[in-house]
């Protein structure tokens, strides 16, 4: 059935005016017909008949098991549309989820649906583009655990219930995007969760950021010794040597990058190329702390610096060796520029130190306690953990590295992660006023309002938390660009936030680990184009309304009537 209805859309764009929607429910004429059946059958799309409040159509159905093939809908219109797709979960644990592309794309994108109704149809806006001569082509995700065989039963399939197309007129002006937005992709998550093997699946990380306010990319090109890129020097994230991963995921990312190896696929030059071609920066992200990590995946880097270099490691105040190589000893700072050396030797936009992983990087290693006591006559291990002067004196060690650090990277922009406050950072050997004032840094990020770096809690809930930040950047070449965490929120609380942030001048936006925010829910909707502080504004002084959510109530599914409810 196609269906036409006149409808206030909540698209991408605030503010959208009345236009008439055209609303593609007949889904068994998807392509191959061979691919749809009406009973549940292997290799697959179920084909279900729903009624729904004003709609009633066939439903397509893949289950965990289905390893439904790739199939297309030719939508037969032409000119710039609103992509709209109309979707349904079974349950909280098995969330609808399909890769999605036009047939002129490089690329499919992942959708995850996030209601937790199941007698409700939600809407996800997913793109605009000009449909003239396009199909929509969809496919079932598959996770494949069974090595050598991708056709396995055992390899789990994400379930998938698709019940129409929404596509509303879009005119010919394209959408303006207020390129305000950092985004940050840690480059081994999705090796982890998906294995995936092809430079398709590697853009398919990059593609929700097209037609978005995001400007820059910061994609990560290692951690200590360890690199996410073909290294001359580091150890690499093949973890060949390692026989028996604890986690399933460990196992599916280290047969990622030994495919990627075998194949000749750059995974870092490929995001790069296509993160240029949708014109985003490309800014090399490297976390300093990454030479030693505790178990299970302490076998990361076997052979590396922390293995080879005992002489390296960390002390704490009463002598005793910590687990990891402090940046005290000028070795491991020239160790760890030259793995940024690496990276740089891309043509990439910038680089980024991300301190907000696993400090501390000096503690009390003797090069710095007896630069102490020269300077004061003082005995570092005999004053309180918090003495201002021992902590000045030990910041001049992060200091000296992004002097080390500037010198390396040349004219390109450098970008810090930082901690939450100037205690904090001072605590943990960041001097950033010090920066600031020389020129050692071009983007300060702090990470969280929250105490210990805690990602799960909500940050810069009161926006004077930024004070600092906002004093030292004022009327400096340095920008401020506050994360928002957790990585995973409400629409109302991206809106709420980000007024909250530019009501200081800020202008900038920063987001951690945005490849687990941009499932097209409603969230990543609003997220996408947070850039637009004007409708950010507009949204806080009508009231702080909750964001539309678009929907209908699901009425029948196959022969069950769902009005009529039981237990059970």
């Amino acid at each position: 059935m196609t269906r036409r209805t006149l409808i206030l859309s909540g698209a991408a764009a605030a503010g959208a005016q009345s236009r008439e929607a055209l609303y593609l429910s007949n889904l068994d004429r998807c392509q191959p017909a061979s691919a749809l059946s009406r009973k549940p059958r292997r290799g697959h799309w179920r084909m279900l008949d729903y009624e729904a409040e004003g709609i009633k159509g066939v439903m397509l159905v893949a289950g965990q098991n289905t390893g439904a093939p790739e199939i297309r809908y030719a939508p037969a219109v032409t000119g710039r549309h609103e992509i709209w797709f109309g979707l349904r979960s079974y349950s909280g644990v098995d969330q609808s989820q399909l890769d999605v592309r036009l047939s002129g794309d490089k690329a499919f994108t992942r959708v995850i649906h996030r209601g937790e109704d199941r007698g409700r149809l939600d809407e996800y806006y997913w793109k605009t583009a000009d449909l003239a001569g396009q199909e929509i082509v969809f496919r079932q995700r598959r996770r494949q655990l069974v090595p050598g065989d991708p056709e396995s039963v055992a390899n789990p399939c994400a379930g998938a219930w698709l019940a129409y197309i929404k596509l509303v007129p879009a005119g010919g002006t394209a959408e303006r995007h207020e390129k305000r937005l950092y985004a940050h992709h840690d480059a081994w998550s999705y090796t982890y969760e998906f294995r995936p093997t092809t430079v398709e699946e590697i853009r398919s990380e990059l593609e929700p950021f097209r037609d978005t306010d995001f400007s820059r990319i910061y994609w990560e090109g290692g951690m200590g010794d360890r690199m996410y890129l073909p290294t001359r020097t580091g150890v690499p994230a093949t973890d060949h040597w390692i026989e028996d991963p604890y986690r399933v995921g460990d196992r599916l990312a280290a047969e990622t990058w030994q495919a990627w190896k075998r194949a000749g696929i750059d995974p870092f030059r490929t995001a790069l190329e296509h993160a240029r071609s949708m014109g985003l920066e490309f800014h090399a992200t490297y976390r300093p702390a990454g030479f030693h990590f505790p178990v299970p995946e302490d076998e990361w880097n076997t052979g590396g610096l922390y293995d080879r270099h005992p002489e390296w490691r960390g002390r704490d105040k009463q002598g005793r060796v910590t687990p990891r190589l402090s940046y005290a000893y000028p070795e491991v700072r020239k160790a760890a520029l030259g793995f940024i050396g690496e990276m740089l030797a891309y043509p990439v936009d910038g680089v980024c130190i991300a301190y907000n992983r696993r400090p501390p990087l000096v503690e009390y290693e003797p090069p710095v306690v007896e630069a102490f006591r020269k300077k004061t006559g003082l005995d570092a291990t005999k004053l309180d953990d918090r003495d201002p002067r021992w902590l000045r004196s030990r910041a001049e060690v992060l200091t000296a590295f992004m002097r080390e650090l500037r010198a390396v990277a040349g004219a390109k922009p450098v970008t810090a992660i930082v901690m939450r406050n100037e205690a904090e950072n001072l605590y943990f050997g960041m001097d950033l006023e010090a920066w600031i004032r020389e020129g050692l840094v071009d983007t300060i990020v702090p990470y969280t309002s929250a105490e210990r770096l805690l990602s799960t809690a909500d940050s810069w809930e009161n926006p004077a938390d930024l004070d600092f930040f906002v004093r030292i950047t004022r009327g400096t070449k340095c920008e401020l660009a506050p994360n928002m965490m957790p990585r995973v929120m409400p629409p109302e609380t991206y809106l709420r936030r980000a007024n909250g942030i530019y009501r200081l001048g800020v202008d900038r936006l920063f987001f951690w680990d945005t490849n687990a925010r941009y499932d097209f829910s409603p969230s990543w909707s609003i997220l996408r184009r947070l850039g637009h502080k004007e409708e950010v504004r507009a949204w806080a002084r009508s009231g702080s309304r909750a964001v539309a959510r678009p929907g209908r109530k699901l009425l029948k599914l196959g022969d069950w009537d769902l009005t009529y409810a039981t237990p059970g």
